[in-house]
């Protein structure tokens, strides 16, 4: 079957409306109380634990994407077990000595800034969030995924079928983007009620908001051992529904080439990154 960009982008969006798209706006808010500059950069994060699953599969879906599947219930279940171990060291702002390469994986408390509490890897669990969506995406999408992994497994090219998959990809973190972008729009990360303040959890001394987001990453985390993500959870659309929405998109945008595609997606990154920096000049 033939796919075109533009259908892969939006087959990814169209995960929102999946069971497995339950534990999307959690993940969100469960890194979402820290300053604008964090919540962009674990928004990344999010979204590169999303791709390193899911450009594998659309690049060798035969070889290497096949072992991913296979060992799929494997990493899910680790994923979520290390998700509510850091979401409890989340909660009671417990320090963990690291290594210097892994500083990058933590969030550091600087001087004069504990809006994180003491060191807890927050970053670390919001790319094991972003792995675990990918893996339940897999398991809960429709026509357009599988459309996708026919090009890689039936001899299509490495390169497409790697694109064809990280445009899937960013169409699935795309409401997190969204999110995050209203975030820094409207300020949030300034008001008042979302600073972090002082609180006591069994006898430890943490804050209000390490508590919220590590309660969030112990749910998730749950969610992923017993669920995998997605089974049992609620859904806007039914399967049928999903695979019908998916073949008509299918069949709408199939002469959209690529070109456009990606020249219409940088031309409104493009606006995006003007309006955020002239709303910052006017706060300064």
């Amino acid at each position: 079957m033939e796919i075109s960009y533009l259908a892969a982008f939006l087959g990814g969006a169209l995960m929102i409306f999946a069971p497995c798209a339950a534990m999307l706006l959690p993940a969100f808010f469960a890194y979402a109380f820290t300053s604008r500059k964090t919540l962009l950069a674990r928004t990344l994060v999010f979204a590169l634990g999303v791709l390193i699953v899911l450009v594998p599969l659309g690049a060798f879906a035969g070889s290497l994407g096949a072992l991913i599947r296979s060992y799929s219930q494997t990493v899910t279940l680790v994923a979520g077990l290390l998700i509510m171990a850091l979401g409890i060291i989340q909660m009671f702002a417990i320090s963990i000595p690291t290594p210097r390469w892994a500083s990058s994986l933590m969030t550091p408390k600087s001087a004069g800034n504990q809006e994180d509490g003491a060191v807890a890897p927050t970053n670390l669990a919001v790319f094991l969030l972003g792995i675990g969506y990918a893996i339940a995406g897999v398991g809960c999408s429709g026509p357009i995924l599988g459309a996708v992994l026919s090009f890689a497994t039936l001899g299509g090219s490495t390169l497409t079928g790697a694109l064809l998959m990280a445009t899937f990809a960013i169409g699935m973190v795309l409401p997190v983007g969204l999110l995050a972008l209203l975030w820094e729009l409207f300020n949030l990360s300034e008001k008042s009620w979302l600073k972090p303040k002082p609180a006591k959890l069994l006898g430890r001394w943490t804050t209000r908001m390490n508590i919220i987001s590590g309660t969030i990453f112990v749910i998730l985390g749950a969610l992923l051992v017993f669920f995998g993500g997605q089974a049992g959870l609620p859904s806007i659309l039914t399967a049928t529904q999903q695979v019908e929405l998916e073949s008509k998109i299918i069949n709408s945008v199939a002469g959209v080439p690529g070109w456009l595609f990606f020249a219409f997606a940088a031309v409104l990154i493009a606006l995006i990154a003007i309006t955020v920096k002239e709303r910052r000049n006017r706060g300064k």
